[in-house]
């Protein structure tokens, strides 16, 4: 049996054999049992170590492909070196960084990683300035496995110049090392980028860039808790940004950015909502409708008024809440229309929505709302009633309705029927002096009274400005302490209205 042998022992092992440096060995017939190691050792055992032989010639097997011109080749060679987790492997890593294809360059700094070795810091601290994102992420989670201290200023260094996503590694590695942020130019980028939002707005303005940065390329997720934190700031400085977001890929980015803008509350931003309502998606809908009429800007009223029929309940329900915080009485035609819609929560925000505008003419409608067949709407449609003229039931039209509600007697639902029932006891049971019969028409007044007020402590701020109108209307004296109480109220809108009643009724005095 014969073998070929480098001449320079077994680090020779390591490069091609060739006829100038082998020799030929032929061993004796007896030895033929012997393992291939023992009959290595035979061989030059002075020095020979086949363990490590086996190591460095399967180093030099895979180094052949880092060359090559196929991708996929030089990508498998690196994983076969990052098998051998071998410190001999770093210096030909290290060269091999630089490599055209990103997927090999970070396939390679997963490599080093992979090595318990202080030789691979310097090669990894090179790759956080690839121009790969990807190489430069996994350069930081390479540098965060050696947990030596000196990684931490580049990681820093990349923490405060890096991609959104090369931030965010850059953080948790820099956590998990024990460093903390000490100026605000390191805590700001440090809490964006582990996600710690409700810090970042604490900086106010200062952070604006770094939110907006992150609302530019961030993950879906953290463009949408950008936007968030964006809109809590109350900084003119966020308009831009979330106006921006307004166009994003993301539905869920274009509604926390749509959301956000109606916190802020800023009117110029209204028209670059409106295109909103006709966006594809339900919730991206939604969102303008609501913000639209937080903004509460009246010239956006027509584009509103054309969702009267959306396919989606949701959006419809929105837009008759919406349409009762303007309570502009252009838009009545189409809040009747949503009071008959088919969905039971749109019903009850058109009543609702019918009590803020406070318009008489839609006394009839409320009083059939009065017998639907949901109590959620039957109870809506007696709030609004009350806010639209607080003595209705005295109305010669609502008189008239008796045989309507005597066919909504007929109601196969038992709650439609004493609904109907007891509104015909309160229209037909009339004493002779008005009112209902057996009580006072005093008592009556101070019942109705008693009920605005009680609406005027209501936590939404549309309801009390509702029960504010109506306690004027009521011209009674009876109800001016209740409306100097509201001139302390929080909303200016309830504050305004209660002033002007008071006026009126008291003369300025």
């Amino acid at each position: 049996m014969s073998i070929l042998i480098h001449e320079g022992g077994a680090e020779g092992l390591a490069r091609p054999t060739s006829a100038a440096c082998t020799r030929t060995l032929t061993l004796a017939p007896q030895n033929e049992r012997l393992d291939n190691r023992a009959r290595l050792a035979i061989i030059s055992p002075e020095y020979f170590d086949a363990d490590s032989t086996m190591l460095k010639t399967k180093l030099w097997l895979a180094q052949m492909n880092l060359s090559a011109a196929s991708p996929q080749k030089r990508l498998d060679a690196v994983r076969k070196i990052r098998a051998l987790k071998e410190v001999a492997a770093v210096e030909v890593l290290t060269k091999a960084l630089e490599d055209i294809e990103p997927a090999v360059r970070c396939e390679i700094v997963a490599a080093l990683g992979d090595i318990e070795s202080p030789a691979v810091i310097k090669p990894l601290v090179s790759a956080l300035r690839d121009h790969s994102e990807s190489v430069q992420e996994m350069a930081v989670q390479a540098l965060r496995k050696t947990g030596d201290a000196s990684v931490v200023e580049p990681i820093v260094g990349v923490l405060l110049r890096g991609t959104p996503g090369v931030q965010y590694h850059a953080a948790q590695a820099l956590r998990a090392l024990n460093w903390v942020p000490r100026t605000l130019g390191e805590q700001i980028p440090f809490y964006v980028a582990s996600g710690d939002f409700k810090r970042v707005t604490m900086f106010g303005s200062a952070a604006v860039s770094a939110l907006s940065s992150v609302l530019r390329s961030g993950s879906s997720e953290r463009r949408v808790a950008a936007a968030n934190a964006l809109s809590e700031m109350g900084d003119a400085a966020v308009l831009k940004p979330l106006i921006a977001a307004l166009k994003d890929s993301e539905a869920m980015v274009r509604s926390a950015a749509t959301n956000g803008l109606a916190r802020v509350g800023d009117p110029q931003s209204s028209p670059l909502i409106i295109p909103l309502l006709r966006d594809p998606v339900r919730n991206v809908r939604v969102a303008a409708v609501n913000a639209l009429g937080q903004i509460a800007d009246r010239n956006a009223l027509p584009a509103l008024l054309a969702l009267v029929n959306d396919r989606e309940w949701e959006v419809r329900a929105v837009l008759a809440e919406t349409l009762g915080k303007m309570a502009d009485k252009r838009a009545l035609p189409v809040v009747l229309s949503l009071l008959n819609d088919r969905d039971q929560e749109v019903r009850q925000n058109a009543a609702d929505a019918l009590g803020k505008v406070g318009d008489d003419s839609v006394l009839e409608n409320l009083v059939m709302a009065m017998v639907d067949e949901h109590m959620g709407v039957r109870q809506a449609a007696s709030r609004a009633i009350i806010m639209v003229d607080a003595f209705w039931d005295r109305s010669p039209r609502v008189e008239g309705m008796v045989a309507e509600l005597r066919e909504a007697m007929k109601h196969r639902d038992t709650g439609v029927q004493l609904a109907a029932s007891s509104l015909l006891r309160r229209l037909t049971g009339r004493a002779p002096g008005g009112g209902v019969a057996g009580l006072d028409p005093r008592k009556q007044s101070e019942a109705v009274i008693d009920i605005l007020t009680r609406l005027t402590r209501d936590t939404d701020e549309d309801i009390r400005l509702a029960a504010v109108e109506a306690l004027v209307r009521t011209k009674m004296p009876g109800v001016i302490p209740t409306l100097q109480t509201s001139m302390s109220d929080s909303s200016k809108w309830v504050k305004r209205a209660a002033d002007e009643g008071l006026q009126a009724m008291t003369g300025g005095r």
